[in-house]
């Protein structure tokens, strides 16, 4: 007989869990369009066009359907034990669902908190949500430690 290769396992949750992450990057890109700022600082913008674009913090505008679809995401990967893939972990805010976008819906900065910031191996990358002020930290300038079973 020959031998069947196997696919990704619940392959359909790997697509819905994709779709929900487009869907919710696309929206989150249609929210902070810079044509929609234009209008807000010409003073053309009226009360119907600002209460459905969703809430407005801090001169940034977000959409509830976009962040609908970042909380789904995040309970079709817990619930369907779906690994999302590092990239797409990182740029999703943990305690609001935001999809977190470079210069749009964040902030990043480095930081190295060795003495004098002297060892590059301590550099360490700071994603700040623009809505909810939560950090994500990840390590830039070490190399990875390997698994305990592969260290020798």
């Amino acid at each position: 007989k020959p031998v069947k290769v196997k696919g990704v396992p619940n392959k359909h949750l790997h697509a819905r869990a994709t779709f929900l992450y487009q869907a919710a990057t696309y929206l989150t890109l249609q929210t902070s369009d810079p044509s929609d700022k234009k209008k807000h600082d010409l003073g053309m913008e009226t009360s119907a066009t600002s209460s459905s674009s969703g809430e407005t913090l801090g001169g940034h505008a977000r959409s509830a359907l976009a962040l609908h679809l970042g909380a789904h995401l995040r309970a079709v990967s817990l619930k369907g034990q779906v690994r999302l893939s590092t990239e797409m972990k990182r740029t999703i805010c943990k305690t609001c669902n935001t999809i977190l976008l470079l210069g749009q819906t964040s902030t990043q900065t480095m930081e190295n908190e060795s003495k004098g910031g002297k060892k590059s191996c301590a550099d360490v990358l700071v994603v700040e949500c623009n809505f909810c002020g939560s950090k994500k930290r990840f390590p830039v300038g070490a190399a990875r430690q390997q698994r305990k079973a592969k260290r020798q």
